[in-house]
Parts: structure tokens; sequence; C-alpha cells
């Protein structure tokens, strides 16, 4: 599944918070750098809801995709998801 593109804002703002880290931690001991590491906050981007939908499948698709789904590791919802969405980003860029 392809990363969602982030805006240019977030970016900048990541780009300047790199530069901060460098400048940071050039100079600093592993000990230092292990205690700044530790305390900083984790990015995380905003995703909107998702929302359900209802498909009628062929039981014996159904039943190749949660085998499928169970070889990957996966719940075979998530497969379905993330095939559609390969799907999608394919006929979007053709």
């Amino acid at each position: 599944m392809s990363r969602p593109k982030l805006p240019d804002r977030v970016l900048q703002e990541l780009k300047e918070e790199a530069v901060e880290w460098d400048a940071l931690l050039q100079n600093a001991s592993p000990d230092e750098v292990a205690a700044e590491i530790e305390s900083a906050e984790l990015f995380q981007m905003k995703r909107s809801p998702r929302q359900p939908v209802s498909v009628r499948l062929d039981p014996r698709d159904l039943s190749m995709l949660k085998r499928i789904a169970r070889h990957k590791g996966i719940p075979y919802s998530q497969l379905i998801a993330l095939w559609l969405h390969e799907r999608i980003e394919q006929e979007r860029v053709e």
C-alpha cells in the first residue's frame, strides 16, 4: 500500500525538526542521545475514519481470501482493503 502524501507544511515542519535534532545531537554522548530519543514525541498523522461497506462475495472467493490473508498474517478484511486500494491507485495512474 502506498503511503499517504503529506501536506507541504507538514513536510516543512518535519525538515525543520530534523535540522533541530541534528544540531542538538551533533556533539551529544550516546547516553544523552538515548535520553532525547526517549523523551521525543511520536509523529502521528490523522486519518479520516474508515467507512464500513457490505459486499456480496462468492463463498469460494471468500474462502480463498481468508486463506491468503491467514498465510500473510493479516485479517481478510484488511487484505480486501489493501487490494482495493492498490487497484484504485493503479487505475488512477493509468
